[in-house]
C-alpha cells in the first residue's frame, strides 16, 4: 500500500501530461491546415512570397546538391546565404525543407511551432494553477493572436516561430524563480538557442528583455533588500543563460555579425532604433481587431488578443500584491512605452542603458511585450474565477472608452469597433445582472460560455486579419520570367545566372537567374551604395531592406559593365533584351588605386571611368601593383558556375587584371594555375584577380570568414553543455527522494 499511492500518483502526472500534449497537438495540426487549405492560402503572405519561400527552397536545393549554402549570387549581385539567419541551416525544423516538397515541410513546420506555443502555454498555466479549460482557451488565444498568427499571415515566418518559443521561456524562467538549479538553466540555455536559431535575433532579443523585465518587477515588495537580492540572482541567472546560448550558437552568430559590420544599417543612433515606432491608439487593437495600423510594418502593431482576453487580463492586473501580477505590469508597461518610441523620455535612457538596443529597429515590436503582459494577466484572473464587480466595471468603462475614441476619431475600422462596443454592452448588463442579485464569484457554467466566446472572437478576428493581409499579399511572376528567360535561350550552358534589372527580388534563387534587385534585412553596403547612386538616388537608410521603385525611371541599363541581359524601365510594358550586355568576366590592362571605395565610387557614377576599360582599385586593400597601361589583349570565360565557387579560363598577351562583374565579400578566395591569389575589391563593387600572361586557369571560392571559428566555439560550448546536464542529472538522481 506504500508503494501504489506514488505510482498512482505517477501514472496521474503522466496520463495529465499526455492530456496536454495531446490537446495541444490536435489544435497545433489543426490551425496550419486550415492556414494551408484555405483560399488564398497563407504562403501569399507578402514576406513569405517575396522572402522566406526561396530561403527555404535554397537551402533545400543546396543541401540536396551536396553544397551549404554559404553564397547566394542570384540576389543583390551576389550576397552572404548563411549569414543571414532567416536560411536557418543550424535550426533541425528548417532541415524538412530539404526532404520534404514545400507544402508538406510548412505544415509539418507550423505544426511543430504550433505545438511548441500551445503545450508549454497549456504547461505555464497549469503551473500557475489554472484549470484545463482555461489554459486550453489562452493557449488558443495565443495561437491566433495578433502579434503571433498576425505575423505569420504577413508572411514572417521567423519571427512568428521565435514567439512560438515565448511560452516555453517563460515556463523556464517560473521555475528558475521557484529554485534556481543546473538542470533549469541547462534547459533554459537550449531553448534560448533554440528561439535563436529559428531566425530572428531581435525576437530572442526582445524575449530576453521581457524576461529580465519581469523578473525585476515579481521581486518589487517588501523584504526590499531580501527580494531585491533573490531577484538580481535570478536575472544573473537569466543572463548567463542567454549569454551561454550566444556561445552555442556562434557558428551562426559569428557570420551574421560580420553581415552586419558589412551591410547597409545606418550606424546606431536614436533615430535608427526609434523607426517604426507606434501611435498610442494603437493600444485598442488588443481588443478591437485593427490589422493594419499607421506603422511601416503593419504587422508589428498588431496587438490583437480579443475583448474577453483583454477584459481578464485587466481584472488580472489589478491584482497588485500577485507577484506575477508585478512583474506583468513592469513588462507590459515598459514595453508598451518603449514602443512608442521617442514620444517618451524613456526611449532614450533605454536606449543608452539596454545592451544590444541600438542593434535593432522598429521599436513598435516591444509592444508584444504588453500584448503577453495581458494574456498572462487573463490567466491569473480566469484561474480565480473570481471578479470584482467594481474593478469588472472599471475594466469595461475603461474599454469602452477606446470604443468610443475610435468611432470618434472616424478610424477606418469603426465598424469593428462598433462590433466590440455591442459585445462590451451585453458583457456590462451581464455585470449588472450579477450585481443586481449579489453575486461576485462567476459560476463554473458562465466561465465556460466566456471561454467559447474567446474562441469565437479569436477566429473572428483571423479571418479579419486575413481580409485585409490580402491586399498586400504577394504574387511572384518568377516563373513567368524564367520562361521568357527559356525560350530566348538565355540560360547558358556553363551555369551562368543571366542577370535581371526588374523588380523580383529573391526569385532568381528558385529559378536561377540573378536579379539587381533585393529584398531581404541585410545587404553588403558597397553593393547597396552603388545601386542607390548608381541609379541617381541618395542613400536613404530607410529603405535598405529592397530598391526603390525611383530606381527603375534611370532607364532598363544603368548600371555599366553589370551584364544585365533584360532591364526594365519604370512604366515600360515589357522588359527590354540588351544587345550588348557586355561579359560577366573580363580581362583589363589599366587601372587606377582609389583611396577607398567612396572616391571609387564617385568616379563611377559620374561616369569619369569607363569600368570594362580600367578597373579602380583600393589602395588599402591591394598592396604594391606594377603599374599598368592601356595594352595588351585577351579573353576570359566561365567555364563552372556554382553557387559558392566559378571556373575561368584565361588567355592573355600580357600580365592582367582579371574583373568578375559579381559582388565582393572579404570571404572570397582564388587560386591561379593552383596557386593562392588575392581576391581584390574593384569597381566598388566588382571581384579581381591579377593574372599573368599566357594561359591560365583561376579558380574563386568562397569560404565564410567566421564559420570554422564559430563551430569552434559551438562545439565546445555544446559539449561544456553537456558535461553540465550529465552533472545535474546525475546530482539529481543521487539526492534523497522526499
Amino acid at each position: 500500500m506504500e508503494q501504489s499511492e506514488p505510482r498512482s500518483l505517477g501514472r496521474r502526472c503522466v496520463c495529465w501530461f499526455a492530456g496536454d500534449c495531446g490537446l495541444a497537438l490536435i489544435l497545433a495540426l489543426a490551425i496550419p491546415a486550415v492556414l494551408l487549405g484555405m483560399h488564398p492560402p497563407i504562403t501569399q503572405g507578402v514576406d513569405y512570397q517575396y522572402c522566406q519561400k526561396f530561403y527555404k527552397y535554397y537551402l533545400g536545393a543546396s543541401i540536396r546538391a551536396g553544397e551549404l549554402p554559404l553564397w547566394n549570387p542570384y540576389v543583390a549581385l551576389g550576397r552572404p546565404c548563411m549569414a543571414d539567419s532567416e536560411i536557418g541551416l543550424f535550426y533541425l525544423p528548417s532541415w524538412l525543407f530539404v526532404v520534404l516538397p514545400e507544402t508538406s515541410a510548412l505544415f509539418l513546420y507550423l505544426t511543430f511551432h504550433f505545438w511548441l506555443a500551445g503545450f508549454f502555454f497549456i504547461k505555464l498555466a497549469r503551473s500557475w494553477s489554472a484549470p484545463r479549460d482555461v489554459a486550453l482557451a489562452l493557449a488558443f488565444a495565443y495561437m491566433m493572436s495578433g502579434p503571433l498568427l498576425g505575423r505569420l499571415q504577413g508572411g514572417i515566418l521567423d519571427y512568428s516561430c521565435g514567439l512560438a518559443y515565448w511560452p516555453l521561456l517563460f515556463f523556464l524562467v517560473e521555475r528558475l524563480r521557484e529554485k534556481i538549479c543546473w538542470r533549469h538553466w541547462v534547459v533554459l540555455v537550449l531553448a534560448a538557442s533554440g528561439g535563436f536559431l529559428s531566425g530572428h535575433p531581435q525576437c530572442f532579443w526582445l524575449t530576453a528583455v521581457g524576461l529580465g523585465l519581469y523578473l525585476l518587477g515579481a521581486h518589487l515588495i517588501a523584504p526590499w533588500r531580501k527580494n531585491a537580492g533573490h531577484g538580481l540572482l535570478c536575472l544573473a541567472v537569466l543572463i548567463s543563460a542567454y549569454a551561454f546560448a550566444l556561445l552555442l550558437c556562434a557558428a551562426q552568430l559569428l557570420p551574421t555579425l560580420d553581415l552586419a559590420l558589412q551591410g547597409n544599417r545606418e550606424s546606431a543612433n536614436l533615430q535608427f532604433s526609434a523607426f517604426g515606432s507606434m501611435d498610442w491608439g494603437t493600444c485598442t487593437s488588443l481588443f478591437v481587431s485593427q490589422p493594419i495600423r499607421s506603422t511601416l510594418t503593419w504587422w508589428d502593431s498588431n496587438l490583437h488578443l480579443g475583448i474577453i482576453c483583454t477584459l481578464a487580463g485587466l481584472l488580472g492586473l489589478m491584482q497588485w500584491r500577485d507577484a506575477r501580477v508585478r512583474g506583468l505590469w513592469f513588462m507590459g508597461a515598459i514595453g508598451f512605452t518603449l514602443a512608442l518610441g521617442r514620444q517618451t523620455p524613456l526611449f532614450a535612457v533605454a536606449f543608452h542603458l539596454l545592451p544590444g538596443m541600438s542593434a535593432f529597429r522598429m521599436a513598435t515590436r516591444f509592444a508584444t511585450l504588453s500584448s503577453w503582459a495581458f494574456l498572462l494577466a487573463a490567466m491569473i484572473a480566469l484561474a480565480d474565477r473570481k471578479f470584482s464587480l467594481p474593478k469588472t466595471g472599471l475594466a469595461l468603462a475603461a474599454l469602452m472608452a477606446g470604443v468610443v475614441y475610435l468611432l470618434w476619431a472616424g478610424d477606418e475600422y469603426w465598424r469593428s469597433a462598433l462590433i466590440s462596443g455591442v459585445v462590451l454592452a451585453g458583457l456590462a448588463l451581464a455585470a449588472f445582472w450579477a450585481a443586481r442579485r449579489g453575486r461576485r464569484i462567476i459560476s463554473l457554467a458562465s466561465c465556460r460560455v466566456l471561454l467559447v466566446l474567446m474562441a469565437v472572437n479569436s477566429v473572428a478576428a483571423a479571418a479579419h486579419m486575413w481580409n485585409y493581409y490580402q491586399r498586400y499579399r504577394g504574387l511572384s511572376n518568377g516563373a513567368e520570367v524564367a520562361t521568357m528567360l527559356r525560350n530566348g535561350k538565355l540560360y547558358p550552358s556553363n551555369g551562368v545566372p543571366p542577370r535581371l534589372f526588374y523588380p523580383l527580388a529573391n526569385d532568381g534563387m528558385k529559378y536561377g537567374f540573378s536579379s539587381v534587385a533585393y529584398y531581404c534585412s541585410l545587404t553588403s553596403l558597397r553593393v547597396w551604395a552603388y545601386l542607390q547612386q548608381g541609379a541617381g538616388l541618395p542613400l536613404n537608410y530607410d529603405q535598405n531592406e529592397y530598391l526603390p521603385n525611383e530606381a527603375y525611371q534611370a532607364g532598363p541599363f544603368p548600371y555599366p559593365g553589370m551584364n544585365i541581359i533584360l532591364g526594365w524601365a519604370k512604366g515600360a510594358p515589357k522588359l527590354t533584351l540588351n544587345r550588348q550586355p557586355g561579359e560577366r568576366a573580363y580581362l583589363v590592362y589599366a587601372w587606377a588605386q582609389m583611396p577607398d571605395w567612396t572616391a571609387s565610387m564617385r568616379c563611377l557614377v559620374s561616369r569619369q571611368v569607363d569600368p570594362t576599360k580600367t578597373a579602380l582599385l583600393e589602395a588599402p586593400a591591394t598592396g604594391p601593383l606594377p603599374v599598368a597601361k592601356d595594352a595588351g589583349h585577351g579573353r576570359a570565360v566561365i567555364e563552372s558556375f556554382r553557387r559558392n565557387s566559378l571556373e575561368l579560363r584565361v588567355e592573355s598577351s600580357a600580365p592582367a587584371l582579371l574583373v568578375v562583374a559579381e559582388a565582393w565579400y572579404p570571404g572570397w578566395r582564388a587560386t591561379v594555375n593552383g596557386r593562392p591569389a588575392k581576391v581584390l575589391p574593384a569597381n566598388v563593387w566588382m571581384r579581381a584577380v591579377q593574372v599573368p600572361a599566357g594561359k591560365s586557369r583561376v579558380e574563386l571560392y568562397y569560404v565564410e570568414p567566421t564559420l570554422a571559428r564559430g563551430a569552434a566555439i559551438s562545439l565546445c560550448a555544446l559539449l561544456l553543455l553537456f558535461v553540465l546536464g550529465w552533472h545535474a542529472w546525475k546530482q539529481e538522481r543521487g539526492a534523497p527522494v522526499h
